[in-house]
């Protein structure tokens, strides 16, 4: 049983299917596993969100651990809010501007 619903914002959905998009082009199996961990840790957050340390602003983040990307997230009232799935070579922040 989780212990938060999880809501992927349409922002975050994005960069998820831009980032297989640019994997599958590579390498169909590359593009699966990215999207498998993505998902995977998404899911994950329904249990383990308030495990991960809080920035200063209130956000929280993990790291994936195949491939370059993080996933930040807020959790307010019961549901955590995942707001960016961002390459770690991105400028940072960029979708705290959203």
């Amino acid at each position: 049983m989780s212990n938060y619903a999880v809501f992927v914002l349409p922002e975050a959905e994005a960069e998820i299917g831009a980032a297989y998009l640019w994997y599958h082009e590579r390498n169909p199996l590359a593009a699966d596993s990215f999207r498998s961990e993505a998902f995977d840790l998404i899911d994950a957050l329904g249990e383990t969100a308030d495990r991960w340390k809080m920035d200063s602003d209130g956000t929280r983040r993990c790291v994936m651990k195949r491939f370059p990307y993080t996933i930040h997230f807020e959790i307010d009232a019961g549901t955590v809010y995942v707001l960016a799935v961002a390459h770690q070579r991105r400028e940072p922040g960029y979708w705290r501007i959203r």
